[in-house]
C-alpha cells in the first residue's frame, strides 16, 4: 500500500516498487551525537530547521540582493534558491540510484517523491494529466500538500503575494532530471502560503514549461483564478545574475579599499541621515573612530565638530534639488585643531528616484586656505610695493628729469656765451658733460618705459606686418650706406600693435647703430613653425661672442663701456619682456665678424599678455 506518495492508478505499481527501495534505504538511521553525525544507509545527512531553509533564508538572501531593487532582489533570490535546490536534487538522486542500484528511468523517477517525503521536503500528490516520458513531451503536474516551505511561511504569520516553494520546485525537478537524463524545471503556480487551495507545480523541459503552464491554465479556469504570479526559472540567467553579483561584490570591495586609502573623509549615510559607514580618512580627519559614530545622526556629528549651521541646509538642498556645487566649512577635530573642509555630496538613487544612501566626501584644504591667506598678504604687500614704485617713477619722471634738463640747458648756455673765453680742453669737458646728461636722460626714459610695460589699455588686434615694417623703417630712417631688406608676404599676427612696433624698432635700430661695415645690410624675415610664427632680424655687423648671448637681454647690459656708448642697455630687455608676455621667446645667433641674427616667436593663438607699453618708445 502506498503511504508516502499519492499517484494515479496507472502509476501505482511503479511507485510501490520505489517505496520498497526507499523504505529499505531509510531502514537504518544511525545518530552519533558524539561524532556529530546522522547516517542513513551509510550516507551522512544534516538535519536543518525547516524555517532556516525557507522564510528565514529567503529574507536573508533578499537582503543580500537588496541593492538591485525590490523586484530584482526577489527574482535573484528565487533564482539562487532554485538553482541550489535543483543541484541538490540532482546529486541526491545520483547518490541514491548508485547506492540502491536503481537503473530503470521510471523506477528512478518514482523513487524521487517517496524520498522527498522521507527527507521531510514535502508529500507529493501526482495528477492524472501527467506524462512522465523520456522526451520533450514530459509533463508532471503535482501538489505538495505538506510543503515545508509553505508551512514555514504560514507558521511565521507571513502572507506573501507570490508562490514561496522555490526549493521544492528546484529539488523535485533536479531529481527527475537526473532520473530521466532530460533537462527539467518545475514551476509552482499556486501556493498555500499565499492563501491558495494547494501548492501546485508543473514540471516540463525548460523550452516547454511556459506553453505547458498556459495550456494547463486554459483547461483549468478555477485554478487560473488563483494564479497571480509565478517564477519560471532560467538557470543560465540565474548563474549570470550570481556571477554579476559576485563581480559587483568584488568591485565593492575594491571601492571600499580605495575609499580607505584616500586621505579624504568618506561618510556613507542612510536616507534618514544616519552614519552607516566611514573610512579611515574620516578617522584621520576628525580623530573619531568609525564604530563610535555608526548610527549617529549627521546633525549630531556636525554639532560635535562645531561645523557651521549652514552645512546641514546645504546637504538637504543638494539631495533635494540635485544642485552640483561644493561647500566649504570648518570643523574641529578631537584635539581642538580647526580644519577647513571642501565638501561634496552624492545621493545614490533607486529605480524610482528615491535615495538609498548618501555619500559625503570631505577633503582637508587647511593648507590651501593658509596658502591663500599668505598669498593675499603677499599680494597686499606687493600692491604696496608697486604703489611705492609708481610713486618713485613719478619722482624720477618729474623731480629728476627737471633738474637734469636745467643742467643740460645751463651747460649749453655756458658753451655758447663763453665760447671765446673757454679753451679747447674746457670746451671738450663741457661737451662731455652735455653728452652724459643726455645719456642720463635716455636712461631715465628707458627705466620709465620698462616699468610702465603693463600700463597701456591697447587691445590685441590683427597686425599686418607688411604695413607695420614699412612704418618702422620710415621712422628709423637708416643711413644711405645701410640697406634694410624686408621679406615679402609677411603674415598677419595677433598682437598689440605698438608693442610689436617697439620690438622691430629696437632690433632694427640696434643693427643699424652697431653696423661697422661700409655697406651695411639688415634683413627682416619669417617662417611658419606650425603653432608659432618665427621672425628674425639679421645684420652683417660686428657680431657677438657666444658668452654674451644671455647677458645682452638683461636690464642695463651693454657690451661697450658705459662712457663710450650712448646705449642704456634697456632695449633688448624690453624686447624680451614684450615677446614673452605675448607668449613667445627670443634668442640670438651670431658669429664674430660676420654679423648677428635676432630671433623671436609669436604664437598663432594669442595669449592674454597683461603687458602694456606706451606707444612710440624705443630703447637702445
Amino acid at each position: 500500500m502506498l503511504e508516502s506518495v499519492k499517484v494515479p492508478a496507472q502509476f501505482e505499481q511503479a511507485f510501490l516498487k520505489a517505496q520498497q527501495y526507499v523504505q529499505q534505504y531509510f531502514s537504518t538511521i544511525v545518530h552519533k551525537p558524539q561524532e556529530a553525525t546522522v547516517e542513513i544507509s551509510g550516507q551522512r545527512y544534516v538535519l536543518v530547521r525547516a524555517a532556516s531553509l525557507s522564510v528565514d533564508l529567503f529574507d536573508r538572501m533578499q537582503e543580500r540582493f537588496d541593492q538591485m531593487g525590490t523586484d530584482q532582489a526577489r527574482e535573484a533570490t528565487m533564482a539562487l534558491l532554485f538553482d541550489m535546490a535543483h543541484t541538490i536534487g540532482v546529486m541526491d538522486a545520483r547518490a541514491f540510484h548508485k547506492e540502491m542500484e536503481v537503473k530503470d528511468p521510471v523506477d528512478r523517477l518514482s523513487v524521487g517523491p517517496i524520498h522527498f517525503a522521507y527527507t521531510g521536503w514535502a508529500f507529493v500528490d501526482i495528477m492524472s494529466e501527467s506524462r512522465p516520458s523520456c522526451d520533450d513531451n514530459y509533463l508532471l503536474i503535482y501538489d505538495h500538500p505538506f510543503s515545508f516551505e509553505a508551512d514555514a511561511w504560514i507558521k511565521a504569520g507571513r502572507r506573501p503575494d507570490w508562490p514561496v516553494c522555490i526549493m521544492n520546485a528546484g529539488y523535485s525537478s533536479g531529481w527527475c532530471q537526473e532520473s530521466f537524463g532530460l533537462p527539467l524545471v518545475a514551476v509552482e503556480i499556486t501556493c498555500r502560503a499565499k492563501g491558495d487551495n494547494a501548492c501546485r507545480f508543473i514540471m516540463a523541459p525548460p523550452d516547454q514549461i511556459r506553453s505547458q503552464i498556459h495550456q494547463y491554465l486554459d483547461q483549468h479556469k478555477q485554478v487560473a483564478t488563483q494564479v497571480s504570479t509565478y517564477y519560471v526559472p532560467d538557470l543560465d540567467k540565474a548563474r549570470h545574475t550570481e556571477q554579476a553579483l559576485y563581480l559587483a561584490q568584488i568591485e565593492n570591495r575594491k571601492l571600499a579599499a580605495l575609499a580607505h586609502l584616500t586621505h579624504s573623509s568618506v561618510i556613507i549615510l542612510t536616507p534618514a541621515m544616519r552614519i552607516e559607514w566611514t573610512n579611515q580618512g574620516f578617522t584621520r580627519l576628525t580623530g573619531l573612530e568609525a564604530e563610535k559614530v555608526k548610527g549617529m545622526h549627521l546633525a549630531e556629528l556636525v554639532e560635535k565638530v562645531h561645523a557651521d549651521p549652514g552645512f546641514m541646509e546645504w546637504i538637504n538642498t543638494q539631495i533635494g534639488n540635485g544642485k552640483d556645487h561644493r561647500y566649504q566649512t570648518q570643523w574641529k577635530d578631537t584635539s581642538g585643531r580647526q580644519v577647513w573642509l571642501d565638501c561634496e555630496v552624492q545621493a545614490i538613487l533607486d529605480q524610482d528616484g528615491k535615495p538609498t544612501s548618501i555619500i559625503l566626501i570631505q577633503t582637508d584644504i587647511t593648507e590651501q586656505k593658509l596658502a591663500e591667506r599668505r598669498y593675499q598678504q603677499m599680494a597686499a604687500q606687493l600692491e604696496s610695493v608697486n604703489k611705492e614704485l609708481k610713486e618713485f617713477a613719478y619722482v624720477v619722471s618729474h623731480d629728476l628729469k627737471a633738474p637734469l634738463r636745467g643742467i643740460q640747458t645751463l651747460a649749453r648756455w655756458i658753451c655758447e656765451d663763453y665760447k671765446e673765453k673757454l679753451d679747447k680742453d674746457a670746451q671738450e669737458q663741457f661737451d662731455l658733460l652735455i653728452r652724459r646728461t643726455e645719456c642720463m636722460q635716455a636712461l631715465i626714459d628707458g627705466i620709465l618705459q620698462y616699468s610702465q610695460v603693463t600700463k597701456t589699455t591697447e587691445p590685441i588686434t590683427m597686425v599686418d606686418l607688411n604695413e607695420l615694417l614699412v612704418e618702422v623703417v620710415d621712422l628709423i630712417s637708416p643711413a644711405e650706406h645701410i640697406e634694410v631688406r624686408i621679406a615679402q608676404d609677411l603674415p598677419t599676427v595677433s598682437a598689440i600693435k605698438t608693442r610689436l612696433s617697439q620690438v622691430f624698432q629696437n632690433l632694427i635700430s640696434n643693427a643699424i647703430k652697431y653696423m661697422d661695415k661700409p655697406q651695411g645690410l639688415v634683413e627682416v624675415g619669417w617662417k611658419d613653425d606650425g603653432q608659432d610664427w618665427s621672425f628674425y632680424v639679421r645684420d652683417n655687423g660686428p657680431g657677438i661672442e657666444q658668452r654674451h648671448f644671455q647677458r645682452i637681454f638683461g636690464l642695463f647690459e651693454t657690451l661697450a663701456p658705459k662712457d663710450k656708448t650712448d646705449s642704456t642697455g634697456i632695449g633688448l630687455a624690453l624686447v624680451k619682456k614684450i615677446v614673452e608676455q605675448h607668449g613667445g621667446k627670443v634668442w640670438v645667433e651670431s658669429e664674430v665678424g660676420k654679423g648677428s641674427t635676432f630671433w623671436f616667436t609669436l604664437p598663432k593663438v594669442p595669449v592674454a599678455t597683461g603687458a602694456q607699453v606706451p606707444a612710440g618708445c624705443v630703447c637702445t
